[in-house]
């Protein structure tokens, strides 16, 4: 059973309580979250006050967390001690998901890539505390992912060898096809195939145009062939998540929240038909 998802993403100009209510309102049963709403991040503190408080709200909405977005929380730059108050935080709200990107690949997208020099100091420092947040993470039974998003990240084949690098069974793939489509304006479908096997996860991200065309729209409306990935997913045997996370188009941060609901709703309704039809039950 996959269990689909939306993360409170597009929500991010409203508060933390009209995501909720929206996405609840579009018949999702499952939220991810860990950005900022209104400027305020959620969590802000992290602390088991804020836990409970964030409880009862999925509570009266009748949702269930399964990721946070970690990112600013397990950076190379961050303490330990902000990863492992992070997981304590998601195993009090129910989530057994984090997930993070890695590096970043560009002086200035898209065409000023780093240096080879900078590029591999960047990429080394990053396992090397990725390595201490798998250990983390295995204490606080917290499975923590990696998605596509330039950099280390970039492409299946160069996410899979970053896993290997890091090498704990804590640290596995959440994958993106919307951004590897527009970051490296590669087809996902095929790209997918060399990282399935450790995804646990998937952000259904669509993409239309070429490479770097900032066009995100409903999943399932683009150009992003999820009938294919969903049918690798079915033959290795997937059983994780899949995640809408944005539905604007070309219209960033001007949809109003009962637009971005509408459009959750579209998400939610196309996704099912596209799972259901590559032989995988979603709820």
């Amino acid at each position: 059973m996959i269990r689909l998802a939306c993360m409170t993403w597009p929500y991010t100009a409203f508060s933390f309580e009209r995501a909720l209510r929206g996405i609840a309102g579009a018949g999702y049963r499952y939220v991810a979250f860990g950005l900022p709403h209104e400027g305020k991040r959620v969590p802000e503190t992290s602390d088991e006050a804020e836990a409970r408080a964030i409880v009862r709200q999925l509570d009266r909405f009748g949702l269930e967390a399964i990721m946070l977005a970690g990112t600013s929380w397990l950076a190379p730059d961050q303490p330990i001690e902000r990863a492992a108050r992070l997981f304590s935080f998601a195993r009090l709200v129910g989530a057994t998901e984090v997930v993070s990107l890695g590096t970043w690949g560009y002086g200035s997208f898209p065409d000023e890539p780093l240096e080879a020099a900078r590029r591999a100091s960047d990429d080394e420092a990053f396992a090397a505390q990725f390595r201490r947040v798998a250990d983390e993470a295995e204490r606080a039974g917290i499975t923590v992912t990696l998605k596509p998003h330039t950099g280390n990240t970039a492409t299946a084949a160069i996410l899979k060898r970053t896993l290997a690098s890091i090498g704990s069974p804590a640290v596995k793939a959440s994958y993106d096809p919307g951004n590897v489509r527009f970051y490296e304006g590669i087809d996902p479908a095929a790209d997918f195939k060399e990282i399935a096997g450790e995804a646990v996860s998937m952000i259904a991200k669509d993409h239309r145009g070429l490479r770097a065309n900032a066009d995100f729209p409903v999943p399932g409306e683009g150009e992003v062939d999820f009938a294919a990935i969903f049918r690798e997913m079915r033959s290795t045997g997937f059983a994780g998540s899949v995640v809408v996370e944005r539905v604007d188009g070309t219209d960033g941060g001007a949809l109003t929240a009962d637009e971005i609901d509408r459009r959750i709703a579209a998400a939610r309704i196309g996704l099912s038909r596209l799972l259901a039809e590559s032989g995988l039950e979603a709820e």
